[in-house]
Formats: structure tokens, C-alpha cells, sequence
């Protein structure tokens, strides 16, 4: 299906919507004039919930929750928040989230949701922010000036989660600092009983088939590098405990890790790889009274990562090049809820400490390979050291708190109010200890006589005389953001209206920003049989504080004309890079979507209509003139276009669950993050793409863009206390714009219809990359007996048909990128 974010094309949207209202309750087949309002959809927790608010017609938000059973059911790979709520409608992955050559890695895959890059969501922990927002867009671990990021700060094992809350639209005021989508993360609370529970989980390479192209598969089996892991060994460990303290006072505690070692040659042997990430919980509620309860959670996620060089195939080992990345994230949130007269008040503290850094050798060095000491590389240099210790890290004060009403009757309208605000003061900072060389460009002299301190020189063999020389580095950033946000849910009759806005403020950025929301639903008969619902929204999103991180960030070209001499800058061009501030605003997204709820099959048949434009996304720009060193500063020149229709059907009857869920969609933009430089001459110029000619916003986006993504989730309860939980998910081909070359290969050109004074723009063509189907199952067996001391045995079959897919349409470093093949693990609780 193909189709453009045009205004245009209402006439058509509108049509098929019309005639899904008036189609849909026919196809239902049932006698709806019998059937009984409730004050929520009839489900089974062991299901994704649709959520109802109260007792209000219907779910006027994109609200998906999954709740403790069904992420218990649900197989998965590593586990983790952005693995489980894949099946949730709206949300993609990126092409290389299961690259088949990298299967010993255990990060979190990054996700999109209703076409955002995947930094633009907001994770939250018990509603209290869990965003990386220091520099989320970086993934290499070998850039010299910065570290790998993620969009989330805590890697939260499922263990110790208790609900997962996924909005994709129309999403409540009280909600802010996104333009994507909103997932909110419930930790697991202490009950008033003694329990506890033991549990392990384990894969190996020898349980997984590994998908590789033949002109791979050589330099994958004899990998030294970290982009091909031929082997790993995985186990996921730890234990659960929760205690009584009182009448009125519970703790539950709680130690999880997930850790991963990949051997790979090195030097002559074998060496291991690993990562490893933990999690340390401890909560504890208690009730001051019947009417007041104080909930304080204590939380902490260290994460560490083992590497050597070379980063990637095709290069010799690097000598003493061992290097850790490690990262320490602390979180304490202090929660109370109280009854009020008609009212529940509820207030947050919460404090974040997030620390990422690296721990290498100072130095690198490219030494030429001819002479004797140099004997660890056959090729033509030998690489020595590493990039140096970098360190970024932020400290988060935050203080939330709301009201929210009772239902009050004016008139033939009730009204359901709620309030709030949050204040929020954030210092983030980089620093570089020490200033950091990487040395190249060797001379060969078997008579070269050493100074004590150079380090780039071989007693009677070589010397280097080239440098980049990155200067220390120590900059922080503060910054304060307030918010404040007020809605009503309105009903008369059988009509329900949510008004609502936001409004925030941060004193970096120095913007005040408006954020309206409205959302409405209509029960057509009464009956809450047929519900329709609209809703246009805007949201802003939050503000990265990475360009003003890196303003001191200074890197030299220096060189020597022998060992002897003094090393200067080189002429013309001492900065290779740099950033500064400037005012930016603050990117938004426009959301318009509409749909119905029809109860069909004794289900719930939802079909879905969002629209939302993107403008002042984050880019940047190079402000420096040709020859003078690289100046960079951020801008507000990207904007993206999404355009998704959604069909979702769920039941659960007896011991069974099933969900199906559809999205097609496109999304189109003018980049793919903020790294990307964009000037204001790329808003202007055009491409040429299938014969007409687009700007580059109206490219469609090459990753998180497949248009037809679908889910089949089934869950069953057999006899013998076993469960059986298939996931199946079907990305559909997709198409994405590759340079166009005639038959001398030479990039092809073509005059412009639009903007005929710029250069021709460059012809591009479609290419198709592959459709892909995974079914994923789960078995579990649960020993009879006593309900509180059991054994739970699992099995987790992963792309159970080993199916050979193809990612994407570039070539590997020899072949082709495949997805990872079958994979079986295998897991024990012990309950008591």
C-alpha cells in the first residue's frame, strides 16, 4: 500500500471511514439492542488490555496495557520493556535489531512508535522520567569524542516489572516531553504475604542458527572482531523476596542480571567479550491510614561492557587495546496518594544519578608493521592502544503531583477534572580527564635514536610524526523545566469530551510552549456496541542538551617534521570539530486520528486513523566557512510526515487469548536524527524518486519504515498446568531510495521541475528489501500442587521455523545482512 501525508487525500480517508461505520455493525451479526453496558471491556488478565477509564463510554486514548501474566507469557529473547510491547500496534523496530551476526549482544533494541525516531518516545518509571537524553542517537562504541548512547537510562529486567502502559495517540495532558510515543513501566509492589521466587534463564550459540552470507562465513567463524560473534554463552539469574513488615508495611526486594560472554580470537588466542546488565530494587509501602498510603522505591541498574579492538572485520588485532564501558544509574522516588473529600492527591519525588564512561588506554598508535617489534599484525600497520577515558553523566531532581476529581453533575454533564504539575532541574556534563593522541603516519630509521617521553618512537626502528591531539575536556549543562497541565472528561449522554492542555517551560531553551489536547468518543446506540472517537493533539518534545555538552570538544591535526621536533597544528586548520550553542525551538508534532470500537466475534474490532506532521526537529548545520575548521550548531530545519491506518481484534474466552493487530503505514522525513547536518538549502532541494520529484522531507524513511507490520498473538491454558503462548509477527517488503547509475556507472541527473536555479538533483530508484515472518512460542509447566511453593519450567523457541531473512538491501562487509535464525532457551522458577 502506498500513500503520501497529503491534505488532499481527505476526500478519500473520509470515504473509508464512512464506510467502516456503516459496514461494521452489520458485519457484527449479533442482537445489540440486548447487549448490557459495562463500565469496562470485558477482559482476562492475561491479555494486552484496551483500557476504560471509570465508567465512561470508551477508550478515547491509544492505550495499550500489558499487564504481570501476559509479559510472563510472552517469549522473548533477552527481556526487557522495548522487547515486550513489539505487540503493540504502531510500534517498529529498527532493520538491524536481529542482525544474525551479533547474537551475543544483550542491549535493548531501540523502538518507533507511530513513526518517531526512537528517541523521541518517553519512558517513564512509576511516571518519573527514563530518558537518556545526554547523546541517545550514538551506537558505535569506537568514536573517540563520545560514548554509545540508548533512549533509556534503567534496562529494567522483566522481573520486576508489573504492567507496562504503551499510548500510541491521542495521549492524556498529563503526559509530556515526547513527540512520538508515551511507555510507562510499573514496578512491582510488596503484598501483605511472605513470598519469594529463584529464577535462571540460559541460550547458547550452540542453540542458535546462525543466517550468514557465504562470502561471510569464513571471516564469521574466525572472527576478532566485535560486528561477528560466532560464539556466545548467555545466562539471566536472580532472585525475588518479599516481606511483611507490619500491618501496614510491606517490602519487596529484588536482584536480577543478565550477563553475556562472547569468545573471539585475539592476539594469537582466545579472548571473551561480555556485557553485562543488573538490577537492584527495593521498595517499600506502607499505610498511614486507610486514606494514605507512602510508596519509596530505591533503584539501581549498572550495566558494563568488556571490549578489544578492531571494531569491525576485515582489520588486524589491536595490541593492548582492552577497554570497559560502564554506566551506573541510581534512581529513589518517594510516592504518596492520598483520599481527599471527593479527590485523590498524589505527589512524587524523584531523584536520577546517570553516570556512562569509558576506561581505556590513553594513547593509539599505527605503527608500520615491517619492523621486529611490531609483531602482532601481517598486514601493513599494527595498531596499538585506545581511545582514551570519556566520561558524561547527568544529576535529576524532579517534584510531580496532581488531583484528580470525583465525578461532578452540572447539569446533564458530568465532569471528571484533573490537574497537575512537575518541576524538574537537571545538571548534565562531559568530561574528558586527560588529553588523548592517536598517532599515525610512520617513518622507518634503524638508526633513530628516542627521546625518554616519546611515545611515538621505536628505539632503532620508527617513529610516527602524525597526531590528533583531543584536548581535555570538563562542560556541564543545567537546566530547569516546569509544567503544568489541566483536563476535563465531559459526558452528556451517550457523547464523552476530553479537553485538556499542557503548558511547559525550560530555562535553557528559554521556549514557553502550549500543548492542546482534545479527544471525544461517541457511543452510536447506547449500548457501548459501536463507539466512535476523534482526537487532535499537539506535543511537544523535550530538550536535548547535547550540542551544549560538546562546546568544548577540540581535536587538532598536528604534526613534526622529524623526531626531534616540536609538534605544531597544521596550517589552516587546527579544529576538525566543533559545537556551539544557539537558540533553538522546540520541535512539536501535530496528531490527528479518528476511528471506531465495534464489538464483533464477542471481541472488541478496533480500526484506527492517525495523521501527524513533525516540524523544528532537531539538525545541524556547518556555520564555518570551506578550509576554516568545522563549527557546528543545532537547528530546527527537519520535519517529518506519518500517516497510519490501525485494525486491531482481541478476545478472551475460558483459557484462551487472541489478538491480531494491523498497521499500514509510511512515514517520510527530511533526515534520520539530529546528527545529520541539514543547511537550509537541503528544505529547498529536490530529488528525483519513481519519476516525480519530491523534496527531502517527502523521502520515505530509510529504517522504522516498513508499511505493513502485523501481529498475531495466541494464548492458551492446557490441561497438565502446561501454557502455550505463539507471537507471530509479518513485516511486510518495503522500498527504500538508492542513487541511480546509467550502464557506465555513473550517478544520474536530471533537471528540476520545482527549483530549476539549484544543481540538477540526483535520480533515485526503488529497491525493495524483503518481507520477513517470525513465529516465536513459549511452553510453561508449573508443578501441581501447593499454590505458593511451585517449580515453573519454560522453554522459549525463537524464529521457531528458522526462517533465512534478509535485512535491508545494502551488502554486509562481503555478503548480504540476514536476521537471526532459530533460538531455544530454557528457564526454572522456584516459588515458595
Amino acid at each position: 500500500m502506498n500513500f503520501t501525508p497529503a491534505t488532499n487525500q481527505w476526500t478519500r480517508k473520509l470515504s473509508l471511514f464512512l464506510l467502516l461505520l456503516l459496514v461494521l455493525p452489520q458485519i457484527a451479526g449479533a442482537d445489540n439492542s440486548k447487549a448490557t453496558p459495562s463500565s469496562s471491556v470485558e477482559i482476562l488478565p492475561v491479555m494486552p488490555a484496551i483500557h476504560v477509564e471509570a465508567a465512561r463510554i470508551a477508550p478515547t486514548t491509544g492505550m495499550t496495557i500489558i499487564d504481570k501474566e501476559m509479559i510472563e507469557n510472552l517469549p522473548t529473547r533477552n527481556g526487557s520493556v522495548n522487547e515486550i510491547i513489539g505487540i503493540v500496534p504502531g510500534v517498529q523496530y529498527s532493520e538491524y535489531s536481529l542482525n544474525s551476526s551479533t547474537g551475543g549482544e544483550i542491549t535493548p533494541p531501540i523502538v518507533s512508535i507511530s513513526g518517531s525516531r526512537f528517541y523521541d518516545n518517553n519512558f517513564t518509571i512509576e511516571s518519573i522520567s527514563n530518558n537518556n537524553s545526554l547523546d541517545p542517537a550514538v551506537s558505535v562504541i569506537n568514536d573517540a569524542t563520545k560514548l554509545p548512547g540508548h533512549s533509556q537510562i534503567h534496562f529494567l529486567s522483566p522481573q520486576v516489572i508489573e504492567k507496562i502502559t504503551v499510548y500510541n495517540s491521542n495521549i492524556p495532558a498529563k503526559f509530556g516531553g515526547f513527540t512520538g510515543g508515551q511507555i510507562d513501566t510499573e514496578i512491582i509492589s510488596p503484598t501483605s504475604d511472605f513470598w519469594g521466587k529463584i529464577n535462571y534463564r540460559t541460550t547458547d550459540s550452540s542453540w542458535t542458527s546462525f543466517h550468514i552470507d557465504p562470502d561471510d562465513q569464513e571471516a564469521f567463524d574466525n572472527s576478532n572482531n566485535v560486528s561477528m560473534q560466532p560464539e556466545f554463552k548467555k545466562h539471566e539469574f536472580g532472585f525475588t523476596l518479599n516481606t511483611p513488615m507490619g500491618i501496614d508495611t510491606r517490602l519487596v526486594t529484588s536482584y536480577q542480571q543478565l550477563y553475556s560472554k562472547i569468545p573471539l580470537q585475539h592476539l594469537g588466542g582466545t579472548t571473551s567479550q561480555t556485557r553485562k546488565q543488573e538490577t537492584f530494587l527495593a521498595k517499600l509501602d506502607h499505610d498511614f491510614s486507610n486514606r494514605t498510603n507512602i510508596s519509596l522505591t530505591a533503584l539501581y541498574t549498572p550495566t558494563s561492557s568488556f571490549y578489544f579492538a578492531p571494531y569491525s572485520s576485515g582489520k588486524p588485532d589491536h595490541k593492548n587495546s582492552n577497554y570497559k564501558i560502564d554506566s551506573e544509574n541510581y534512581s529513589f522516588l518517594a510516592q504518596v496518594e492520598k483520599e481527599l473529600h471527593k479527590s485523590l492527591f498524589s505527589l512524587t519525588f524523584g531523584y536520577t544519578n546517570q553516570k556512562l564512561a569509558r576506561y581505556a588506554p590513553d594513547d593509539r598508535f599505527a605503527w608500520s608493521s615491517a619492523t621486529d617489534s611490531i609483531d602482532w599484525s601481517s598486514t601493513g600497520l599494527g595498531y596499538e592502544g585506545g581511545l582514551g577515558e570519556l566520561e558524561t553523566g547527568q544529576d535529576q531532581l524532579s517534584i510531580k503531583s496532581s488531583i484528580a476529581f470525583d465525578s461532578i453533575n452540572w447539569g446533564q454533564t458530568s465532569h471528571i477534572f484533573e490537574f497537575g504539575g512537575e518541576v524538574s532541574y537537571a545538571n548534565k556534563y562531559y568530561k574528558r580527564p586527560k588529553t588523548n593522541y592517536y598517532y599515525n603516519s610512520y617513518r622507518i630509521d634503524d638508526s633513530i635514536s628516542c627521546a625518554p617521553d616519546d611515545s611515538a618512537c621505536i628505539e632503532n626502528e620508527q617513529y610516527l610524526y602524525k597526531r590528533t591531539k583531543y584536548l581535555q575536556a570538563d562542560t556541564d549543562a543545567e537546566m530547569t523545566n516546569i509544567s503544568a497541565f489541566i483536563q476535563d472528561s465531559i459526558l452528556w449522554k451517550r457523547l464523552e469530551i476530553i479537553p485538556g492542555i499542557r503548558m511547559s517551560y525550560d530555562d535553557f531553551s528559554d521556549n514557553i510552549n502550549y500543548a492542546p489536547r482534545f479527544a471525544a468518543s461517541l457511543d452510536l446506540f447506547g449500548n457501548q456496541w459501536t463507539t466512535l472517537f476523534v482526537g487532535k493533539n499537539r506535543y511537544y518534545s523535550g530538550t536535548l542538551l547535547t550540542h551544549a555538552l560538546y562546546e568544548d570538544i577540540i581535536i587538532i591535526k598536528q604534526e613534526r617534521a622529524d623526531n626531534s621536533s616540536d609538534w605544531v597544528d597544521v596550517e589552516n586548520r587546527p579544529i576538525s570539530s566543533r559545537f556551539e550553542n544557539n537558540e533553538i525551538k522546540t520541535p512539536y508534532s501535530d496528531e490527528l486520528t479518528l476511528g471506531v470500537i465495534q464489538k464483533f466475534f464477542g471481541g472488541n474490532l478496533k480500526f484506527q486513523y492517525i495523521e501527524k506532521s513533525n516540524k523544528d526537529e532537531f539538525a545541524r548545520s556547518r556555520i564555518s566557512e570551506t578550509g576554516e575548521p568545522d563549527i557546528y550548531i543545532f537547528n530546527n530545519l527537519g520535519r517529518s510526515e506519518h500517516e497510519s491506518f490501525q485494525l486491531s481484534w482481541q478476545r478472551s474466552w475460558m483459557k484462551h487469548f487472541l489478538e491480531i493487530n494491523v498497521t499500514w503505514q509510511e512515514t517520510t522525513t527530511s533526515h534520520d536524527s539530529y546528527s545529520n547536518t541539514l543547511n537550509e538549502n537541503d528544505t529547498t532541494e529536490t530529488i528525483w524518486y519513481e519519476g516525480e520529484e519530491l523534496y527531502y522531507y517527502e523521502i520515505p524513511r530509510t529504517d522504522f519504515n516498513r508499511p505493513v507490520v502485523a501481529n498475531l498473538i495466541y494464548t492458551i491454558k492446557l490441561p497438565g498446568n502446561i501454557t502455550f503462548t505463539n507471537t507471530t509477527k509479518y513485516r511486510g517488503a518495503y522500498w527504500r531510495h538508492w542513487l541511480a547509475r546509467d550502464d557506465d556507472n555513473h550517478l544520474i541527473q536530471k533537471p528540476s521541475l520545482i527549483n530549476p536555479e539549484q544543481s540538477d538533483p540526483y535520480v533515485y530508484e526503488k529497491v525493495k528489501s524483503e518481507k520477513s515472518v517470525f513465529f516465536d512460542w513459549r511452553f510453561s509447566w508449573k508443578t501441581p500442587g501447593d499454590l505458593d511453593q511451585n517449580m515453573l519450567i519454560s522453554l522459549d523457541i525463537l524464529n521457531v521455523f528458522n526462517r533465512k531473512m534478509k535485512y535491508g538491501y545494502d551488502s554486509g562487509d562481503y555478503g548480504y545482512h540476514y536476521e537471526l535464525g532459530r533460538q531455544f532457551w530454557a528457564g526454572v522458577e522456584l516459588n515458595f
